[in-house]
Order: structure tokens, then C-alpha cells, then sequence
């Protein structure tokens, strides 16, 4: 009788027998719907910024969309101070904590984010609802931005989805914790 050496019984082969192949499976990993609709948001700005800054689109004054649109869409410390100082909230100041994210300073800033959404986003939308998913990129965002408006006395705008992007980080690391 012949006994498999460890050899024999621990390979096995990387990928599938041709026939064994699932010739109707998705070229692309599906993706949960609010994590390609965040990603569309961002690509679809950075898109238009990037287009602007090679002078594609908009003419020679488009050059300065991307810091007109930081500084109308950033979210800015002063701001948030004004309003904890005066009681005074207003809507464009707020909305803020919810369109920073949307607008970076580089197509590659824009390109990282994209990244980590994408790959946190798919794992975490793999186990919580869409609107779950939106709730954990928009809360983090906006915890980011109380933080670094609390903590930072700063002229200097806050700009990017990375706050979102890592609260996705975390959601997965709960995720993982709780599954053990």
C-alpha cells in the first residue's frame, strides 16, 4: 500500500482544473452599490479637476478650479470656530463636513483614496448594508473633521477622503474582531 509523502498531500494547485472553471463569473469582483457610487462621486470630480488643471476644460481660468473648490468645499477650522463661538449654525459651513471628502488637492491623492474605498469598502460592504457603508464613510468624515477642528487651531484646509476611507479600515478591524 502506498502512503503520500507530506510532498504529495500539502500541494495543491493554485488555480482550478480548466474544467472545474467558472466561465460565467464576473471579470471584476462585484462591488456593493454605495461603494461605487462614493467612488463615481470622487472619480467623477477628480476627473473634472485633473481635466481643468491640464487646461482641457474651462479655459485659462481653470486652472484655479481645484483651490476654489477646496476652499468652497473644505472643510475650514475658522469656520467651525465662528459657529461653536456665535451658536450660529449655517448650512454652507456644515455641509462642509460632508464635501471635503469629495475634493483633493492631486489626481494621485484622489487615487490612494480611491484605492483604500474600493478595497475596504468591497470587504466591509460584504457584511454590512449599503446604508451602513455610507453611515461608516460620512460618520468618519465628519468625526475627522470635529478632531482636526478641535485639535488644530489652523488656517489649512482639510480636504480628501481619507477620514472616510479609514473609517472603512476600521469597520472591517471591527468586523475581523468580531468575528474571532
Amino acid at each position: 500500500m502506498h502512503k503520500p509523502s507530506v510532498k504529495e498531500t500539502s500541494m495543491k494547485p493554485i488555480l482550478p482544473a480548466p474544467h472545474e472553471q467558472d466561465h460565467n463569473a464576473p471579470p471584476v469582483n462585484p462591488l456593493p452599490v454605495s461603494v461605487v457610487l462614493l467612488a463615481l462621486a470622487i472619480f467623477g470630480v477628480e476627473i473634472v479637476m485633473s481635466a481643468a488643471d491640464m487646461g482641457l476644460i474651462g479655459g485659462p481660468a481653470a486652472a484655479g478650479w481645484r483651490l476654489a473648490a477646496i476652499e468652497d468645499y473644505g472643510f475650514y477650522q475658522p469656520l467651525m470656530a465662528w459657529m461653536m463661538e456665535t451658536h450660529v449654525l449655517r448650512w454652507d459651513y456644515l455641509a462642509r463636513f460632508v464635501t471635503y471628502p469629495f475634493i483633493h488637492g492631486t489626481f494621485t491623492h484622489a487615487l490612494f483614496v480611491l484605492v483604500f474605498l474600493l478595497a475596504m469598502g468591497k470587504l466591509v460592504g460584504e457584511v454590512l448594508a449599503d446604508w451602513a457603508v455610507l453611515l461608516v464613510f460620512f460618520g468618519a468624515s465628519v468625526v475627522g473633521a470635529l478632531v482636526y477642528g478641535a485639535t488644530f487651531d489652523t488656517r489649512v484646509m482639510l480636504d480628501g477622503g481619507y477620514p472616510g476611507a479609514y473609517g472603512l479600515v476600521g469597520a472591517l478591524a471591527f468586523i475581523l474582531w468580531a468575528w474571532l
